[in-house]
């Protein structure tokens, strides 16, 4: 759905922000006007094709990739990616760029679900990272600070993800330009996540806040597939929901153990979010209000992406003057 004639006016600030994405500050996000908007987009006639392609979407770019599955399989592996994009993009206006200290206190800061990751956690990561060769030392100017920077191995799983993401989000979501145009634009990957980090710091915003049953999936390893394989297979059937999430599947396409998935439906079974009525996942019932969350979490997902993907692709053809906002 790529509008390559864009209004630039129009696609810069959604009109669930209250001042540019670039200069944001605390109030900016506009929480009661960013749901109604997605409440709006699920009564669009083709919502219910538009939640399943980005379930399958989701899930092709992470079978695809094995590199993105390793560093974005829950929300606290995804911060790490987020983070240092963010503060690689910034370098020499915020701050040095990617540092231990700088990236421990984006965690530390926390939202309204809670702090993220300990330091200890957040340390292991990092070094986890190095290792793998997601992210390289380099040098400082200044000897006392520990300097990083991500490689090939992070942004290129991270481009990954976001052009498979943005091919999802504009089914249902008007784009400035095509998913495949955005991706490959110098620097939008930086100046995205600087807007959800920003939006994070200011507002204390998480996309899950206000759906505790998809916030439980998300902090699990390997949670995300297991609730995007549920919400591609979701079907309403003689007044229930339906779904599945086979173990042996799951396991077979991203390298997790089935008892993963196990443990999650029984977690989710005790809570009364499904019913696990065919062993192995293959068949499940869903309760009506986490059928609904799934959908609700996924219409947000497109509304907010869609929002500030326009407005970093509007903000980096405003040429080296853009950066006018601070961390």
């Amino acid at each position: 759905m790529a509008n390559l004639n864009p209004n630039l006016k129009y696609h810069s600030q959604p009109k669930w922000l209250n001042s540019p994405a670039h200069e944001w500050k605390t109030g900016t996000l506009d929480r009661q006007v960013l749901y109604e908007c997605a409440d709006l987009l699920q009564l669009t006639p083709n919502f219910h094709d538009a939640c399943r392609g980005f379930a399958e979407n989701m899930l092709d770019a992470y079978a695809s990739n094995w590199l993105l599955n390793k560093i974005a399989r829950e929300i606290p592996r995804f911060a790490l990616m987020g983070f240092v994009m963010y503060l690689h993009h910034r370098r020499g206006l915020d701050g040095p760029g990617v540092t231990y200290t700088r990236i421990q206190e984006l965690y530390a800061l926390g939202s309204n679900q809670g702090i993220l990751a300990s330091p200890t956690r957040v340390k292991a990561m990092l070094g986890l990272a190095v290792v793998a060769g997601q992210l390289r030392r380099v040098e400082s100017s200044d000897r006392r600070v520990k300097l990083l920077e991500p490689t090939e191995k992070m942004i290129g799983p991270a481009l990954h993800w976001l052009e498979s993401y943005l091919d999802a989000v504009g089914r249902a979501v008007p784009l400035i330009k095509s998913p495949q145009e955005l991706a490959a634009t110098p620097e939008i990957l930086g100046e995205l996540m600087t807007y959800i980090v920003y939006a994070y710091r200011h507002d204390r915003f998480g996309l899950s806040e206000a759906f505790p049953a998809i916030d439980y999936f998300l902090l699990r390893e390997n949670g995300y597939v297991t609730l995007m394989e549920i919400t591609r297979s979701m079907r309403f059937e003689q007044g229930e929901w339906y779904a599945q999430a086979p173990s042996v599947i799951l396991s077979k396409n991203f390298s997790m153990a089935r008892g993963t998935v196990r443990n999650l439906l029984a977690y989710s079974e005790k809570q009364g979010w499904l019913t696990n009525c065919a062993r192995g996942g293959h068949k499940i019932t869903l309760s009506s209000d986490f059928a609904t969350s799934c959908q609700r979490w996924v219409s947000l997902e497109m509304v907010w992406m869609g929002g500030l993907i326009n407005a970093a692709a509007v903000n980096l053809t405003r040429g080296p003057n853009r950066f006018s906002g601070r961390c």
